[in-house]
């Protein structure tokens, strides 16, 4: 009984600790110039997890210990990588060692070594295998039968050595297919929550920043702008006569218009900047440390690009499209950095009023 306690202490372990793992580091993984750094990280959370689970161990003998060690590593070269099961694996070999040094702790070095040859070759095996789940039923049970192995080879005891085999191929079995179905469950909600959460920031038509994200970034412009003394320029763009474009050629063409100008934004402002759609025909365009000089030349780039644009929605008909634009610039245009939106919408609608197709600030 006090075996099955043990252990049912290391999937409790397992799960808790996977769980913060997952929320804490999973969500912030990024690209970076130097993945090693993210491979050690991985590796050393994974390393620790396995020295937590020897530390709530089932101590058999003095010298033996059995727990689910070998999870972390499972779970690192299926979720992860081989690079960071590897850092784990050696992490917890070398740990080992802090329970004493005997002939179990050298016996648990060979268990781990043939526990991670064995993991890359049924990996190997199955790589074209797209059941994470599949894969990993093959490990837990390669696991098994090497653990199973490792203590017949320490213990001499049949009265132990029969009832805690089959006590650990029940948890080692369950713990196993938990973990791993754990991991996969908060990695596809992961992928499912940052997919929904990118989505809603995006418009689903153009592929540009929709209205959402432009109050988040326009905030953080302007903080910056105030605290660090810098340019900070607005465009507001509209469309001209685009009803007319929708009531003749229908909102089909009037939609491959908005994604045809969105395109010609992104190439004028390039990574100077960042371009929303606001809504319906109305764009914006945030373009940090930009003085009003560098604005209008901007502007002018991408209202001269829109009128010699050829908008062919057949063979036969091309479209004549224009934008009008208006501009606001932080410290030119005001000192009041807060009103900026309201003076590019008021230049804006001067630029309509005064005869579409140009540039107002």
């Amino acid at each position: 009984m006090v075996m099955l306690e043990d252990l049912f202490v290391n999937i409790c372990i397992v799960t808790a600790l996977l769980f913060v793992y997952m929320k804490l580091r999973w969500g912030s993984r990024e690209k970076t110039e130097y993945p090693w750094i993210s491979h050690l990280i991985d590796g050393i959370c994974g390393g620790i997890l396995g020295f937590l689970l020897m530390e709530f161990s089932i101590r058999v003998t003095d010298e033996t210990l059995a727990d689910l060690r070998y999870i972390p590593i499972l779970l690192m070269l299926l979720f992860v990588g081989k690079v960071p099961a590897i850092i784990s694996a050696l992490f917890i070999i070398s740990s080992r060692f802090l329970f004493g040094v005997n002939l179990s702790s050298y016996a648990a070095v060979i268990m781990i070594a043939s526990l991670v040859i064995g993991y890359l070759v049924i990996e190997k095996i199955l790589k074209n295998e797209n059941n994470i789940l599949l894969k990993g039923m093959y490990m837990v049970l390669y696991s098994n039968i090497v653990v199973t192995i490792f203590l017949d080879y320490v213990l001499n005891d049949i009265r132990i050595f029969t009832p805690l085999v089959a006590i650990y191929w029940i948890i080692s079995t369950a713990g196993g297919f938990t973990s791993i179905f754990l991991v996969n469950y908060l990695r596809r909600s992961e992928y499912l929550f940052r997919k929904y959460e990118n989505e809603s920031t995006i418009d689903f038509l153009t592929g540009l920043r929709n209205v959402r994200n432009f109050d988040s970034i326009w905030g953080y412009s302007k903080e910056l702008a105030e605290k660090k003394k810098k340019s900070l320029s607005l465009l507001m763009l509209d469309i001209d006569h685009f009803k007319r474009i929708n009531d003749t050629y229908g909102h089909g063409n009037g939609d491959f218009v908005l994604m045809e100008i969105s395109r010609i934004m992104e190439e004028a402002v390039e990574r100077k900047g960042s371009v929303f759609r606001k809504g319906g025909e109305e764009f914006a365009i945030i373009l940090p440390t930009y003085s009003k000089l560098q604005a209008i030349e901007i502007a002018e780039r991408i209202r001269s690009r829109v009128e010699m644009h050829q908008f062919r929605i057949d063979e036969n008909t091309k479209l004549l499209v224009t934008i009008s634009i208006g501009i606001a610039s932080f410290p030119e245009t005001t000192e009041l950095i807060d009103n900026m939106v309201e003076i590019a919408d008021k230049a804006l609608y001067r630029a309509k009023a005064n005869g579409i197709n140009q540039i107002y600030y």
